[in-house]
């Protein structure tokens, strides 16, 4: 295999990981509560989830497929990948429960006005996709050698112009 069809195929998994990440918390929700005996809930969350971890996979894609052509140090584009990869486990499940958990009288009283619940699941989820994709393309860009740039102005050594002495300083300097 040439080195070029090796990063398109680490590119595809790379976003098929990141769909799975983003969809495997709605899964698990869908596979409780049919375990539980509740019928509806649950396939409105992996839809939601599905639709945005594809779009995510793709931007994933784009981002990695971008960054191998432009990285110096490609060791450098394997580490913001997988952070961003940990970012985005971490925002799709940690910051979910923690949204569900710390505001749940206000989600009951939402859910019972008529609020769907899966567009707090998917603002959770896309905000947890937003976070993953700012970390990646930081730390790419923290990681990348940049050229320096300066916000000053370089002043040349020159050497000493000699001004004209003028006859009122000849005279007050005593020279003839």
């Amino acid at each position: 295999m040439s080195r070029r069809s090796v990063d398109l195929l680490v590119a595809y998994l790379y976003a098929a990981v990141c769909f799975a990440v983003v969809l495997a918390p709605a899964i698990a929700v869908r596979y409780t509560s049919a375990s539980l005996n509740i019928e509806p809930a649950g396939l409105d969350l992996v839809v939601a989830s599905g639709i945005i971890g594809g779009g995510h996979a793709v931007i994933a894609w784009l981002r990695l497929r971008c960054e191998e052509r432009t990285a110096v140090r490609r060791l450098d584009m394997w580490i913001a990948a997988l952070n961003a990869l940990v970012v985005l486990a971490l925002g799709a499940t940690v910051l979910l429960m923690a949204v569900l958990l710390l505001f749940a009288n206000e989600h009951a009283y939402m859910t019972n006005q008529g609020y769907p619940v899966v567009l707090l699941w998917g603002g959770v989820q896309l905000v947890a996709v937003v976070l993953a994709e700012a970390v990646g393309r930081f730390v790419f860009w923290w990681l990348e050698p940049h050229p320096q740039t300066h916000l000053h102005i370089r002043w040349r050594v020159m050497p000493a112009v000699r001004r004209p002495v003028r006859p009122r300083e000849r005279e007050s300097a005593g020279l003839p």
